[in-house]
């Protein structure tokens, strides 16, 4: 991470340890697989870049220059209308969302590069997707107001617009963080975190309807809710 390298480590033999270490930039913080699982893309947050490595030759393939301090938590991957496959992040130091191509085999000319970048209202942590949604969802927690940091915003993938902004709490200390959907993409899954006061069981997790974006329930009584991984999602890489 300090050194700016990613290492690659084959542990198919593991008496015999193969390590292939890259020379990056820095500071290397949260990453992603692209849809195939062949290229990881990684935050380079006190460099404003998303590095990409390619798994199969174990090098460097390419950086690209983003926004201030990228953070796309465990990331998105869909498709565009004339990018084709694309990834995202979220930034921890403005409010935006930066999409790029991430499909050097069907796509060459737009891989990894900008294909657009969509204007928030607040810098956040997490980006989230589903094959089956129309939509990413982005966090906006590291806004000092309250009224943008308890909201997230829906952005439609077709039109690159915030189609609606979602205020999931009014109380004093609390934020919104993190999404996560459900198996078949119906369904996400919101935090809803007590920053001053953690230690007490006053969290939530608000679920959505994915496609009409209305709230369905809330899960009450929880201590600190904010990283949720759905175990289908990640082990079948859906991102």
């Amino acid at each position: 991470k300090e050194l700016g390298q990613m290492w690659q480590v084959d542990y198919s033999d593991i008496d015999n340890l193969r390590i292939e270490q890259m020379d990056t930039s820095k500071f290397l913080h949260d990453g992603f697989f692209d849809p195939t699982g062949r290229y990881f893309q990684i935050a380079a947050n006190a460099s404003n870049q998303m590095v990409v490595v390619d798994t199969q030759t174990r090098k460097h393939e390419a950086t690209i220059d983003v926004d201030k301090l990228p953070h796309p938590g465990p990331g998105a991957n869909w498709i565009d209308p004339k990018c084709g496959p694309v990834g995202g992040t979220t930034h921890l130091g403005v409010g935006k969302v930066t999409v790029w191509g991430n499909d050097p085999a069907g796509h060459k000319d737009q891989a990894w590069k900008v294909c657009y970048e969509v204007e928030t209202d607040g810098p956040g942590v997490f980006i989230r997707t589903h094959p089956k949604s129309k939509y990413v969802w982005a966090d906006q927690t590291k806004h000092p107001e309250p009224e943008v940091q308890q909201s997230v915003q829906v952005i439609d993938k077709a039109t690159h617009e915030i189609v609606k902004t979602i205020r999931l709490t009014d109380k004093p200390g609390y934020a919104a963080v993190h999404m996560e959907f459900n198996n078949d993409g119906s369904e996400v899954w919101v935090s809803v975190w007590n920053r001053k006061d953690s230690k007490e069981p006053n969290g939530e997790i608000v679920v959505f309807d994915a496609n009409t974006l209305e709230e369905k329930t809330r899960i009450k009584g929880l201590y600190a809710p904010t990283g949720k991984f759905n175990v289908h999602n990640r082990s079948n890489h859906v991102t």
